[in-house]
């Protein structure tokens, strides 16, 4: 096993840990005799209902409360009443999804075990799949992602009050990010598995079918019996990716839409309220890079599955010879129609689809709207 794959599991294990402190994740992980799978604890999930509820209300609360002295302008009162807002979606969705969706959440990172599982055996190696230097990468940037909300914040006193609804704010920011950082982590999944299994069919797979060329080929050898079982196997993995993409997106489609619209909104404002303001704050331009690198990390690992589930066509395996049964022409033009019409496609609420042209869009859309607000401002002071 490489150090990049070992590394990655370790960021893996980060990310359970990280999801479960915080109430979002209420399974626990169990290594049986067939796998990796996940179970519910109801208990736990209990406990982290109300909690979230008891938090959010202390937050909305506290918002509240101190609202005069955050509103000192019409541009601060826009921006924290649109994060409140935000915020309460957040909550209200993590509890919808505990609540009423928990289970489909939960088949959901069952069908991911099985896949890594069934992809291992195929194989056959008892190493660590997950990741290697690319997926190393995002996945440390991310990191650094979720630690920063712990440094952005400051306690004005160290009173109980003070410190109580500093520690909620936290909480409830780090559950309005839990939808990007899920589909994240989900989206990379679905291109670590469609890059291992593209591996597989281009340097096993491939080199065993152009062996059934061979006219003296016996039909019942163990070579032929080899690459029909491992056809069987891709096709049947391939259609396993293309049922957990359709039920991430199913699941997340909706919340997915609303965060990165909200993520967008948030940046412009913070942006424009530190360049007009001249407030040039590590911890006010901290949060701007956080919000774009939550989004770019998104697009680049839509992006890398997106890319992986379409190599295989160009592998050219129609031209390969399996023998004069029907049943094996059928087979294989079932395998190649499968991967023509379940390509991932990650389009949410069909608006727009998340790609690697929508990250060049939205940077050059930013590095715009920042250079015209430096110009205004140049402008302003001149004047």
């Amino acid at each position: 096993m490489s150090r990049s794959a070992r590394i990655s599991g370790y960021l893996l294990r980060f990310y359970v840990w990280y999801a479960t402190f915080f109430g979002i994740l209420t399974f626990r992980f169990e290594c049986k005799d067939f796998g990796w799978v996940a179970t519910n604890r109801r208990i736990y999930k209990l406990f982290c209902l109300a909690t979230r509820v008891l938090i959010i209300v202390l937050f909305v609360y506290a918002y509240i409360e101190t609202w005069p002295s955050k509103s000192v302008d019409w541009l601060l009162k826009v921006f924290h009443g649109y994060r409140m807002i935000g915020c309460v979606f957040g909550t209200v969705f993590i509890i919808l999804l505990q609540t009423f969706l928990n289970q489909e959440l939960l088949d959901l990172c069952n069908l991911f075990l099985q896949l890594f599982g069934r992809l291992r055996n195929l194989l056959t190696t008892e190493h660590h799949i997950f990741g290697g230097c690319h997926e190393l990468v995002l996945m440390s940037f991310k990191v650094l992602c979720l630690m920063y909300l712990f440094f952005a914040f400051q306690f004005p006193s160290w009173s109980m009050w003070t410190v109580v609804t500093v520690l909620s704010e936290v909480y409830t920011s780090i559950g309005l990010g839990m939808v990007t950082h899920i589909c994240f982590l989900g989206y990379l999944s679905l291109g670590i598995l469609y890059n291992k299994l593209n591996h597989f069919v281009d340097c096993q797979l491939r080199a065993q079918l152009s062996c059934l060329s061979d006219e003296t080929m016996d039909e019942n050898g163990q070579i032929f019996r080899e690459a029909i079982a491992n056809l069987d196997a891709c096709l049947s993995l391939y259609d396993g990716f293309h049922q957990v993409a359709k039920r991430l997106q199913k699941l997340l489609n909706f919340p997915l839409f609303v965060t990165l619209t909200q993520t967008l909104f948030a940046l412009s404002m913070v942006s424009y309220h530190a360049i007009m303001r001249h407030m040039y704050i590590v911890n006010l331009w901290g949060l701007v890079i956080k919000l774009l690198l939550d989004v770019l990390l998104l697009n680049l690992a839509v992006y890398r599955a997106v890319n992986a589930s379409r190599l295989v066509r160009r592998l050219s395996l129609e031209n390969y010879y399996i023998s004069d049964k029907k049943t094996h022409h059928i087979k294989l033009e079932l395998f190649l129609g499968r991967l023509n019409h379940q390509e991932l496609c990650v389009r949410p609420l069909g608006l727009f689809e998340v790609s690697n042209e929508l990250t060049l869009f939205f940077l050059s859309a930013m590095i715009t709207y920042l250079t015209f607000l430096a110009q205004y401002t140049m402008q302003l002071q001149k004047n």
